[in-house]
């Protein structure tokens, strides 16, 4: 689930509230390309919700954008902050530039909001935006923002940073964390996954807020022909929409007790450090 220090609604309190009215044991605390929020949600959690340590990060595999979160990370882990940071870096300039694209468009943002917002939250993305676009009377909805107004803009602004695949994953690995991809694209194939193992790829994403064509059944299979361990979540960002709460999607405590397992294993690997960050 995301906190105000990426692109969700609630802030790292809400979140603990809301987890323990769920009534769950454990949640992860996955922002895109930050662990900032980590601490203020375990300081705020009460002493029978535990908090995992986790971040997606924004990767690359085959020419597409995929998300690689990491669970039970050390969040002081140096190679994995810096890493981070210079994806976060790209996201503060992304936003910036969608924001000059628009006023050139004759949609202007209040300067005073857009400097509030990028000081209070380490990672920025498009999600922001759209959100601005809705408190100005520009768009209707989010909806309308990304569809009418972000939508046309997005191969005109600066591309993102992504990290190498393999590189997300040893990253993970090194700040003594478990890998998991989240919500699979339908696009990727046996041939696909295969090569992600050959990365040491701990598991995939089977229980997320899908829609009407879940995808569970056939990840499960995917997981258990590939010896992966599995995860899920509701992938929360805030109120809206319904389906996607906190709590809504979850493990059971065995699945959850696998993948602790496994970090637990890498942890004691030796050699896990990441490969060179050149390509970023």
């Amino acid at each position: 689930m995301h906190t105000t220090k990426s692109d969700g609604e609630f802030t790292p309190s809400q979140v603990a509230t809301l987890a323990q009215q769920a009534g769950l044991a454990a949640i992860a605390i996955t922002d895109h390309d930050t662990c900032a929020a980590v601490d203020e949600v375990r300081a705020a959690a009460p002493e029978q919700l535990e908090v995992i340590a986790g971040v997606e990060i924004s990767a690359e595999f085959a020419d597409r954008e995929v998300h690689v979160l990491g669970y039970f990370v050390r969040t002081n882990h140096a190679e994995l902050n810096a890493a981070l940071s210079r994806v976060c870096i790209r996201r503060r300039e992304r936003f910036h530039d969608y924001v000059s694209k628009l006023a050139n468009r004759g949609h202007t943002l209040p300067a005073e909001r857009v400097k509030s917002l990028a000081d209070a939250t380490p990672s920025l993305g498009r999600r922001h935006i759209a959100s601005l676009l809705v408190e100005c009377r520009i768009a209707h909805n989010r909806t309308e923002a990304f569809h009418r107004f972000l939508g046309p803009l997005r191969e005109q602004v600066m591309p993102k940073v992504l990290v190498p695949v393999e590189e997300a994953i040893h990253l993970v690995h090194a700040a003594g964390g478990v890998a998991s991809l989240a919500h699979p694209s339908a696009e990727l194939d046996d041939a696909a996954f295969r090569t992600l193992a050959g990365y040491r790829l701990d598991a995939i994403e089977v229980e997320y807020p899908w829609g009407r064509n879940s995808r569970t059944s056939k990840l499960r299979d995917v997981a258990e022909r590939f010896g992966f361990a599995v995860s899920g979540g509701s992938d929360c960002h805030g109120p809206d929409p319904s389906h996607r709460r906190i709590g809504s999607h979850g493990i059971n405590l065995e699945e959850f007790e696998t993948l602790r397992s496994r970090a637990a294993a890498v942890h004691s690997t030796p050699g896990n450090a990441p490969p060179s960050m050149s390509k970023l």
